[in-house]
C-alpha cells in the first residue's frame, strides 16, 4: 500500500492507496516539526492514523510538509513514522518539492504556491535547482492570501476603500481600528487572521478596486520572486494554491505582462502527488 501526505502547519491531508489503486482520504492536525512536538505527532498517529489503517500494510509513505526543508527536522519526522510504519519505505521532503512534482511531475518548470502563503522555485523534474526564499508574510509573501488580506485590510483602515465595499467589509468584519490592531499584534495565529480577508477581495475580483488589489500582489510576486530566477521567462508557470486557482485569469494576464505563459493550476496537490507516486511505482 502506497501512503502520501500533504502537510501544512496546521492540517495535513492523506491519501492511502491499496494494491487496485482504490483511494482513501482523511486529514489529521499539521504536522510541521517546527510547531508541532514529537510527542503530539505519536499521538495524532495513534489516535487518527491507526484508526482508518493498519501502519504494517503500508510499503511506501511519502510525506510532504511546511516545517521540512532541513534534514535534522525530515529526520525528527521520519524518527516518529518509523516507530508504527515498520514496514514502509519513509521519504519526508518539503512542500515546495510536492507542489513541483504535483505541477510538473517530471518535467522541468516554474513552480509557485500561492495560497495562504507563497512560495516558488526552479524545478528540473526531478528536484528543486534555485529557490527564492520566501521570507514569510512579515517580510513577503507576495501575491498571497497574506498579503492580499493585509492590503485590503490597511485600506480600509485608512478610509481608502470606496464607500460601498467599505459598508460591506465593516458588516461582514465589525470592529474599530484597535480591534484589528490588538488582534493582528496580540492575537494567535496573525498570518491566517490576514489571509482570511483575501475572500472578501477575491469573492469579487470582478469588482475594479479588488481586481487592483489582486493583480497588484500578483505584480509584487513577479517582481519580488519571478524574476530573480535566470531565463525565468523560457519557462511555463505552475500553480498551486487555493488563491492562485481562483484568480487564475488574473494571474494569467500578470504572467503574459511578464512574457511568462502559465501552464496547470492546481488548489491542492494531494491527488496529482498520488497520481505521480502510481506513475513512478
Amino acid at each position: 500500500m502506497l501512503l502520501v501526505c500533504d502537510s501544512g502547519s496546521t492540517k495535513a491531508d492523506w491519501c492511502l492507496v491499496d494494491n487496485k489503486n482504490n483511494k482513501q482520504f482523511f486529514s489529521t492536525c499539521g504536522m510541521n516539526p517546527y510547531n508541532i512536538s514529537q510527542e503530539a505527532i505519536s499521538q495524532e498517529i495513534e489516535s487518527v492514523l491507526i484508526s482508518n489503517i493498519n501502519p504494517k500494510d503500508v510499503k511506501v509513505l511519502k510525506f510532504y510538509g511546511a516545517g521540512c526543508s532541513s534534514e535534522v527536522k525530515k529526520n525528527e519526522l521520519k524518527d516518529v513514522f518509523s516507530q508504527y510504519f515498520t514496514n514502509a519505505e519513509i521519504e519526508i521532503e518539503h512542500d515546495l518539492l510536492g507542489a513541483a512534482r504535483a505541477l510538473c511531475g517530471q518535467e522541468k518548470g516554474l513552480c509557485a504556491i500561492l495560497g495562504t502563503g507563497s512560495n516558488s522555485c526552479l524545478y528540473d523534474g526531478k528536484d528543486i535547482i534555485n529557490n527564492v526564499p520566501s521570507l514569510g508574510y512579515v517580510l513577503c509573501d507576495e501575491g498571497a492570501g497574506t498579503n492580499i488580506g493585509k492590503i485590503i485590510l490597511r485600506d480600509y483602515l485608512r478610509h481608502l476603500l470606496p464607500e460601498s465595499l467599505s459598508k460591506e467589509f465593516s458588516a461582514l468584519y465589525p470592529g474599530d481600528e484597535a480591534y484589528f490592531l490588538n488582534r493582528l499584534y496580540k492575537g494567535a495565529v496573525p498570518n491566517y487572521f490576514l489571509a482570511s480577508f483575501a475572500k472578501f477581495v477575491i469573492e469579487r475580483k470582478e469588482d475594479d478596486y479588488c481586481r487592483g488589489i489582486i493583480k497588484d500582489a500578483f505584480v509584487s510576486f513577479f517582481e519580488n520572486q519571478i524574476k530573480l530566477y535566470s531565463h525565468y521567462n523560457k519557462y511555463l508557470i505552475n500553480i498551486v494554491g487555493s488563491v492562485g486557482y481562483m484568480c487564475r485569469d488574473i494571474f494569467e494576464e500578470v504572467a503574459l505582462e511578464y512574457g511568462l505563459k502559465t501552464g496547470k493550476f492546481i488548489k491542492a496537490p494531494l491527488n496529482d502527488l498520488v497520481d505521480f507516486h502510481l506513475k513512478m511505482s
